[in-house]
């Protein structure tokens, strides 16, 4: 581990109650979120150190990103859909097909400086 932490440091766990976390990313400020996708919420860990809720019930989404005008993208598998959430938590559906078929389960993405969005559909 001494690799990883600083000698000296010690692990702290901030919290728990989760199942399966995902997709951690930071939004402009610098507060982190990321999904608990078996109980289908986004969380946030504020920089106040704060935890709380950002969206529930949010698809079970996995992976998350954030474009350059603050939006929030998901990879929200329950429907194999991608999300762009606003900051006022409207959910715009972006319709995806590959050769004329629906996605198989999107997983992790990123959106790019230039307004592309990356994403994996593993399946």
């Amino acid at each position: 581990m001494d690799e990883i932490i600083k000698p000296g440091e010690k692990l702290e766990k901030l919290a728990d109650g989760f199942q399966f976390t995902e997709g951690p990313v930071a939004d402009a400020k610098g507060n982190i979120y990321f999904t608990d996708q078996p109980n289908d919420r986004i969380m946030i860990w504020s920089l106040s150190g704060k935890l709380s809720t950002f969206m529930q019930p949010c698809g079970r989404s996995n992976g998350l990103s954030f474009d350059k005008d603050g939006n929030l993208w998901a990879c929200a598998d329950q429907k194999n859909e991608l999300w762009c959430i606003a900051a006022d938590k409207k959910v715009t559906v972006i319709p995806s097909k590959y050769q004329d078929k629906p996605l198989n389960g999107p997983n992790d993405l990123w959106n790019s400086p230039n307004g592309g969005v990356y994403f994996t559909d593993p399946y």
